[in-house]
Order: structure tokens, then sequence, then C-alpha cells
């Protein structure tokens, strides 16, 4: 809420997180009202808007610069072209306003739609020190692009310090658990992007695996690890969970998997294009294989699984490791490269 000429303009969010989200707009002349809604309605809302626009606009908030100048924070998404499926998640989105002279705020290009083209408030520069495209992990302070599911015991799921320059993610629970699990991830911040690690691990047995996940939450992710077979030799594997909620269901694009070296590091590669994502591996660095067929990586996004006003945080992409045997067997990670391609 706020004051402005002798009104009182209450701001609200409606229509949930979805495609109809929207700014609405009241106002009175006394706090306790009786309040009358904006002759528009919304100030700002998504739907209806084209397909090509930003969508899911909404739920933001009325900010007054110095020079007289009005702008409206707001929340929106970029969905993939052609599908409702927002892989980044809720984005934050600025559009200029003005008071027109009934006295209701209104977009400045006019209409109800955000615009991607705004003017940018004309503010002191703060640019933000650029993130490497490469961590090393030589700092005992995970960095902070680098989030993990919550715990009070971070301690219990990884460590910047029992190896120098490694992380190393000790085996937990499933990667389909809520509770502790060992995942260390990044978000994705564009349609197409490229992530990368170097792992070092010795499983043992099938309910050991390591490696590099394409991750939204339990029911949808794509998941390249180093496990073994149930002959005890050491592979490469795919677990992938496309959206299937409730149950959770898992797919094995690679079926009994790639054999790998008894010992030695494996790097592995994503690469995603759109909807697309191709997993990949190296033996030495240099020579790179793919691994497994092109999969579905739109259902890593807020309308993937339970669908639309379930979720809104985007698909992550990192590093992962499971023992299910209780043992906490450690894989450990030499570096984590994310690049964004286009």
């Amino acid at each position: 809420m706020f004051k402005r000429g002798g009104w009182y303009y209450l701001t609200t969010a409606e229509g949930g997180t979805g495609y109809e989200h929207a700014i609405t707009y009241a106002r009175a002349r006394k706090i306790i009202g009786p309040y009358e809604t904006h002759p528009d309605l919304h100030l700002l809302t998504a739907d209806g808007a084209p397909a090509d626009g930003l969508q899911r606009s909404g739920h933001g908030q009325i900010v007054f610069l110095k020079d007289g100048s009005i702008y409206h924070t707001h929340l929106t998404c970029r969905p993939l072209p052609g599908l409702k499926r927002s892989v980044m998640g809720r984005e934050t989105g600025i559009q200029k306003v003005v008071f027109s002279a009934d006295g209701w705020p209104r977009l400045a290009q006019g209409g109800l739609f955000a615009s991607r083209d705004v003017e940018a408030p004309q503010l002191k520069p703060h640019p933000f020190k650029p993130e490497p495209a490469r961590h090393k992990f030589n700092s005992n302070k995970l960095p902070l692009v680098f989030q993990w599911l919550r715990t009070p015991e971070p301690k219990r799921i990884f460590s910047l310090t029992a190896r120098k320059g490694w992380l190393r993610l000790i085996g937990r629970e499933s990667i389909g658990s809520w509770f502790e699990q060992a995942l260390v991830a990044r978000r994705q911040t564009s349609f197409v992007y490229r992530g990368e690690t170097k792992l070092e691990f010795k499983p043992q047995t099938f309910q050991q695996m390591a490696g590099l996940v394409a991750y939204y939450n339990r029911h949808q992710f794509h998941y390249l690890c180093v496990s073994t077979n149930d002959a005890g030799e050491r592979c490469l594997n795919i677990q992938s969970c496309p959206g299937l909620w409730p149950e959770g269901n898992l797919q094995f694009p690679l079926g009994t998997g790639i054999l790998l070296p008894s010992k030695g590091a494996v790097s592995l590669r994503v690469d995603v294009d759109h909807a697309q994502l191709q997993f990949g591996y190296s033996l030495n660095g240099t020579d790179w294989q793919n691994a497994g067929p092109v999969l579905d990586a739109s259902v890593l996004s807020d309308e993937g699984g339970r669908g639309e006003h379930a979720d809104f945080t985007g698909a992550f992409v990192g590093m992962a490791a499971q023992d299910l045997t209780g043992n906490a067997l450690a894989a450990d990670f030499q570096y984590f490269e994310y690049r964004d391609l286009k």
C-alpha cells in the first residue's frame, strides 16, 4: 500500500503463479476503505498476452524515483518458444508507469501487457562481479551461485577441505529424496547452456552413484551418474524422471549403461538447447562421446510434473552423490563449469 494525492492505493497479486497472473489496483480516501477497483481492473497481466511476449506477469511493487519517474517491478517468465513451459522459472521484470489524469497508475507504453523493451531507470550503475564460467573449488567456502537442499548440517553432505581443490560430496539419500540429499547445483539462466564437471568416484555396488544432474525436483530430473552394473563393473548410466508425478517412477534411457575403466576420473557434460538435452562423457577430458539419447529438457520447468501453479523455481544443473547402503561413500568433483551459449 502507498499514499499519493490524497488516495490510499492497494497493490494486490491475483491469479496465482500461472498464465492468468496479474497486478490489480484499488484505492480509497481512507485507509480503512471503502476501496474502488481500477477502471481497467489490472495494471498489468499476461492473460491473453502474445505467445512470444512475457508471460505469468504479476505480483509486484511500485517504485518512485527521485527524478520523478515511476516504475513497477513484477514477476514474470519467458517460456520455451511454442511451449507453455518455463525452464528458467519466475524472473524479475520492470515496467515504466505513469499516473493518468484520473489518478490511476497505468503502464507507460499503454495496455496491460508487460514489455520486453523498457526505458531503464536513470540510476547510478551498480555492476556485480562477473561470475566465472568454471569454479575450481579452491576456496573453503562454496561459491554463492550454488545451492543445496536445506539442512542445518551441510558438513554431512559436502566438504571443501577434505581434499584440497576438490568439492567432496558425501553419498546420502536417493536423487528423489526430500530429506538428506547430497546435491549441489546452480540455476539454469539461458535456453541454451552447457554444464560440465570432472569427478573421481569408485562405487562398490549399484546402490552407490555420483554424477551430473539437470534437476527441477524429485519428479523432474535427468541424471548422468557413475555407478556399477549387476556384475559389479563400473559403468555410466542415466536415471530420469520426466515429470511422472506423483509416483516419481524412474526411467533408464541408457539401459544397462556404458562400461568404464575400473578406476580413474570421468568428465561429464550436459548440453541443453531449448527443449533438448544431450549428455556426454570423456575419459581424458578432451575426446567427448554422447551418453544416451536426446532427452526432453522441457519437463524441467515450472509446468512440468504437477503442472501450472505447482512450482516456480526454474531448473538447476549440478553435482550429486548417493549411497543407499548407508556407508556415505564420497565422490570428489574437481570443477564445475556452466556457460550460457545464447
